[in-house]
């Protein structure tokens, strides 16, 4: 049995990849690292930090799990970024189905007007946003929250499902209402499913970007009780904790986002031909 000869290429390229690989693995190994440390190996008097943590614990972990006001936080951020999942896929699918099927004059330039919105830094954004939800009493409710994040990914979402549609060929919206379907049916029951890996990746980017915002979340929670993760890590910032304690709420931060990212992921396997054989 011959043994295949790699070339020189081979192993540059194997060798770059091995790189990369441990680039993003150290950032999660130290992460992970502090997270598990006892005080004795975070507060080393001088000395340097250890490789790995003398007496490993998960001390930090049970603290914050115990802790009444990081649940609260983590259940409020968790119910915000999953209603700013539903609400901007519930708004902006439509409406990139919309600009994509139905052209009319003009219609590059809304398109264009629609994702010019995420071009304003959100510190501009947030004071008429904050202004509009007083008078609209949204201010310290999470569905405020909810809201403003919407406001940040929807224009994502339509300019994602507008290239996820155009993908997708008319002939299906035909066939479909040849068969007696009527527009809604059609888009429903059988563009949708095409169209479930793209958006499955609208979902995650709009869940990451709800979960990992702070600007809008402190401003509209600013004088009440409720608070999203990063505001909570904001206060607990204020007091300079031991970098073991922030590693521990870094990782769990973490845990909900790759939970949510492998739940929607199965839509991005099972909906790539769905459409098609109905």
């Amino acid at each position: 049995m011959k043994l295949k000869r790699i070339n020189t290429s081979e192993i540059i390229w194997l060798i770059g990849i091995i790189i990369m690989i441990l680039i993003i693995l150290f950032p999660i190994f130290v992460m992970f690292k502090y997270s598990i440390s006892d005080r004795a190996s975070v507060v080393t008097g001088g000395k340097p930090i250890p490789l790995w943590p003398y007496h490993p614990t998960i001390e930090q972990f049970k603290t914050l799990v115990t802790t009444d006001r990081f649940i609260s936080a983590a259940l409020c951020s968790i119910e915000v970024a999953l209603t700013s999942v539903i609400i901007s896929l519930i708004i902006g699918t439509p409406a990139a189905y919309a600009l994509v099927r139905y052209r009319f004059p003009g219609i590059m330039v809304l398109a264009t007007l629609l994702i010019s919105v995420r071009l304003f830094p959100d510190i501009v954004s947030v004071v008429p946003v904050v202004e509009i939800f007083i008078k609209l009493r949204l201010i310290n409710t999470k569905i405020g929250v909810a809201l403003a994040h919407s406001l940040l990914s929807i224009p994502y979402v339509i300019f994602i499902a507008m290239g996820v549609f155009e993908t997708i060929p008319k002939d299906l919206d035909e066939q479909a209402q040849i068969m007696g379907a009527s527009k809604l049916y059609s888009f429903v029951r059988v563009i949708l499913p095409v169209a479930l890996p793209g958006l499955a990746a609208a979902a995650i980017y709009v869940f990451l970007l709800s979960w990992d915002e702070f600007i809008f979340a402190y401003f509209i929670l600013a004088f009440g009780n409720l608070s999203t993760l990063p505001v909570m890590l904001q206060k607990i910032l204020s007091w300079t904790p031991q970098h073991n304690l922030l590693a521990a709420i870094s990782v769990m931060l973490s845990i909900p986002v790759i939970i949510f990212t492998f739940i929607v992921q199965k839509y991005m396997r099972a909906g790539a031909t769905a459409g098609a054989v109905k």
